[in-house]
């Protein structure tokens, strides 16, 4: 069971960096944090882009290059290495965006439908939905 479930459906960069800080932030204390992957979140992980530069305004791309903020995909690092921060794909998000099974398979821990997610929120200390 999680201390904290994120529910990310995120696309952009902002979105992104919200579900990757929190995420990081928890785990870094020790606390376990799961992230279920929907939509423009989980395309964005399974093709690699989860460190793009695409903020929505009024935040700008260079005001991120500016701050020497590192990728988020590192700052996730730390917490998916020690087992803290787990990545789970929702099934009909990755069928409904065309994605290859294998590959999103391959980038994160469980390919889940909603009956598991439903049963993680119930189960999780805590619940955000990004």
């Amino acid at each position: 069971m999680a201390d904290l479930l994120i529910l990310a459906h995120a696309d952009r960069w902002d979105g992104r960096f919200q579900v990757t800080s929190l995420a990081a932030s928890t785990a870094s204390v020790g606390e376990k944090v799961d992230i279920a992957l929907f939509f423009g979140a989980l395309d964005a992980w399974v093709r690699a882009e989860w460190d793009r530069l695409d903020p929505a305004p009024p935040l700008r791309a260079e005001a991120i290059e500016v701050a020497h903020m590192p990728p988020l995909t590192t700052m996730l690092q730390p917490g998916r290495e020690a087992g803290h921060i787990r990545l789970y794909a929702c099934s009909a998000s990755a069928r409904l965006l065309g994605l290859d099974l294998a590959a999103v398979q391959a980038s994160v821990d469980a390919i889940l439908g909603w009956q598991t997610f439903s049963k993680m929120i119930a189960e999780a200390g805590a619940t955000v939905t990004l």
